[in-house]
């Protein structure tokens, strides 16, 4: 993996350039020190809580692999994979589900398929965002992302016919036998040997489907995730002074281009969130560089070190070793 970790820090490097290039440091630094960090206060609290109903939803998702999760346990695997995810990108996604599985002793691999249906509701709440911003937002929007149009459109296709197929999978579970029977031959043998039993307990994740109460309360925890997500991004407005400015309705156009910026491969989102958070502010909303700048520095500051530090005690307190979680990213 160590070519996967340099095109990271490589990618990491260009969009910090793309982000910082001309910028005017001391213009900067006066308007971060300038903010009013009581609003930021807010933006935390609304940070944890995001993640406190993203734990609450993934009980309801391991409902039918095990009932009554401990939501303490739910929440500690939520900020385990977050933290992982800024050291090492997407490396979270596995993470997660094996830190579950280790406190509640189920199968990492059915954890691992809950996991996989909350980035494909993520990426369809995504995607509504992205159909709402012209109602937002009627300025210079496709301008000035002349791709966004084109990647959510690619993104749709691709998500749904990822999802249709994991649902067939999971309702014809003879389908999934013959497919693997066809498959297993050009496996090596000892990942042959477990195929078939991981990807019955992976498609397991799915099963919350059959369900029309609980996809309901997923729906539902769903829409409180990235409402929270939403007023988060409000509140810090209020430090920078631009809530004369900008609304709640630019809040949900930030979020959805923020999306963006947390789902290309750099750690917790890191160079990537700033230039084209940066980038909106000023090009959308007419914010002056150097605050669309310190805007994008301190609230992406806040995310990336408070689940640093929550994410630690997790990690520290469940006695789970960095090194045991990057074996897991390896699917050790």
């Amino acid at each position: 993996m160590p070519l996967r970790y340099g095109i990271s820090a490589l990618v990491t490097v260009l969009f910090l350039y793309l982000a910082f290039r001309g910028t005017d440091f001391a213009k900067l630094l006066n308007t971060i020190v300038a903010a009013n960090y009581w609003w930021i206060l807010p933006s935390f609290t609304l940070l944890m809580i995001s993640h406190a109903v993203r734990a609450w939803r993934w009980r309801f998702l391991m409902n039918p692999i095990k009932r009554d999760i401990r939501f303490r346990n739910l929440f500690s695997g939520v900020m385990i994979g977050y933290l992982i995810n800024n050291v090492i990108p997407r490396g979270g996604e596995l993470a997660r589900p094996y830190a579950l599985g280790k406190l509640e002793s189920l199968p990492a691999s059915a954890a691992f398929g809950t996991v996989v249906i909350e980035r494909i509701i993520d990426i369809f709440s995504f995607l509504v965002l992205v159909m709402l911003m012209p109602v937002l937002y009627t300025g210079p929007l496709w301008e000035t992302f002349p791709w966004l149009k084109a990647a959510g459109i690619t993104v749709t296709l691709a998500t749904a016919s990822l999802l249709l197929v994991l649902i067939i999978l999971m309702v014809r579970r003879d389908w999934t036998d013959t497919v693997l029977r066809s498959v297993n031959p050009l496996l090596p043998r000892w990942i042959a040997s477990k195929a078939g039993d991981t990807m019955h307990s992976f498609l397991d994740g799915f099963l919350f489907l059959k369900s029309p109460r609980q996809t309901f309360a997923i729906l539902l925890l769903s829409i409180l995730v990235w409402l929270t997500y939403a007023l988060m991004t409000y509140f810090a407005f209020f430090a920078f002074g631009l809530e004369h400015v900008l609304n709640f309705g630019s809040a949900l156009v930030l979020l959805a281009l923020s999306s963006i910026g947390f789902s290309i491969p750099t750690p917790g989102g890191t160079g990537s969130y700033h230039a084209i958070i940066a980038q909106a502010l000023e090009k959308l909303f007419a914010i002056d560089p150097a605050l669309a700048l310190s805007y994008a520095t301190v609230t992406h500051a806040v995310s990336y070190f408070g689940v640093t530090i929550v994410g630690s005690y997790f990690l520290l307190r469940d006695n789970f070793a960095i090194a045991e979680a990057v074996r897991s990213e390896h699917g050790g």
